[in-house]
């Protein structure tokens, strides 16, 4: 019950009291009218004592209501005061609750990497601790650099011909002038390179003039294979020396002379890419087409190659375009490190043939070095 309750309460209670009081006062003086003066002072006296104890005791009650009021409203304000502490901490216990269930959730949906403590007793020794390896870019010397600096050794036969030597005009344009030994048609010299120990990184034999190169220098090219350099062929005659010495470095790149391109017609000279999409023909140069001829050399065009079987050789080129495995002209065997070109390159346009030769030179070299480099 708060005060106001109580005061509302009490209020019929005292009007009650206060008429009752005059009308007993009155009474009295009615019945004595006989009394003296002295006797109605005294009694007007004894009725304003009675109405002065009323009010003070109606003064003394208010005063205690109105105590009493205020403390029942201070302690609905403390309850409520405690009601509101009470729910706050409700509320932090909630949320404190939420961010534990909402943390668990993250750990079980995302649980932590594993931490490996190491045994404090235990202190490995400093060869058991992995030292950092390199990665393959650092380690391995850049490519380009690498043919910047390679050691070529060359054999051209045509520079008693008078023709241009697309070899030669090739390793110029790549920059390659300093980077070969030119012994231009000198078998002799050619030789003496091939057998001086050198450690050469590309060797070519461009036999063209129709002299030159026989049996056993594909011995000598055959070592050179054997010591990781690479070996870039061109030959006309293959077929004359093909159950001989030449006949181990061909079965090595895993295909076989099948017949003789003798003097085809002037108007089926034309060779087709076979593996178009092969670096041999986009490496460093595009747009190369041996279908586009100008005939220097008539009667023995060449020789045409098939595949062993089981060979993993790469016939690029040949006389038919639908014929993958047989009447090949350029093949590409031994992990890229030996190229055999049995055409005449001065029988063909000398913008596609010098760019091939980059295209051959470059791609020979990049496997010779990928290979020296595992």
């Amino acid at each position: 019950m708060n005060a106001r309750q109580i005061q509302n309460k009490t209020l019929p209670f005292q009007i009650l009291l206060i008429p009752f009081v005059f009308i007993l006062i009155i009474g009295l003086a009615c019945n004595k009218p006989s009394a003296s003066n002295n006797e109605s002072l005294d009694l007007t006296k004894v009725a304003l004592d009675v109405q002065g104890t009323v009010i003070a005791q109606q003064g003394e009650q208010n005063q205690q209501l109105t105590q009493s009021a205020i403390a029942v409203q201070q302690a609905e304000i403390d309850a409520q005061n405690t009601q509101s502490a009470q729910n706050a901490i409700a509320n932090a216990q909630q949320a404190t609750q939420l961010a534990q269930t909402s943390e668990a959730q993250n750990q079980e949906n995302n649980p932590p990497e594993p931490s490996i403590t190491p045994n404090p007793t235990e202190t490995p020794l400093p060869t058991d601790e992995p030292q950092p390896t390199e990665t393959s870019e650092s380690v391995m010397p850049n490519l380009d650099d690498q043919i910047q600096n390679a050691k070529i050794l060359l054999f051209e036969d045509i520079t008693k011909i008078y023709l241009r030597r697309y070899v030669k005009e090739a390793l110029d344009g790549m920059g390659l002038s300093n980077n070969y030994t030119d012994v231009k048609d000198a078998v002799g010299n050619f030789k003496t390179e091939l057998l001086s120990g050198t450690q050469w990184d590309l060797v070519i034999a461009a036999v063209e003039a129709r002299s030159g190169v026989q049996g056993e220098f594909f011995t000598y090219l055959n070592d050179q294979l054997n010591d990781g350099t690479g070996v870039i062929i061109e030959h006309w005659n293959l077929d004359d020396l093909s159950r001989g010495q030449a006949s181990t470095i061909l079965t090595r790149c895993g295909v076989k002379i099948s017949r003789d391109w003798w003097d085809p017609p002037n108007t089926a000279r034309s060779i087709w890419l076979l593996q178009g999409q092969n670096p041999i023909f986009h490496q460093p140069n595009e747009g190369i087409s041996l279908s586009n001829y100008s005939i220097y050399w008539y009667g023995d065009a060449g020789d045409l190659m098939r595949k062993l079987s089981g060979s993993d050789a790469i016939l690029l080129a040949g006389t038919y375009a639908k014929e993958k495995n047989d009447y090949g002209t350029l093949v590409s065997c031994v992990d890229g490190r030996l190229i055999i070109q049995t055409f005449s390159s001065h029988d063909y346009h000398s913008d596609d043939m010098v760019r091939l030769w980059q295209n051959y030179i470059y791609n020979t070299l990049k496997a010779h070095f990928e290979y020296q480099n595992k």
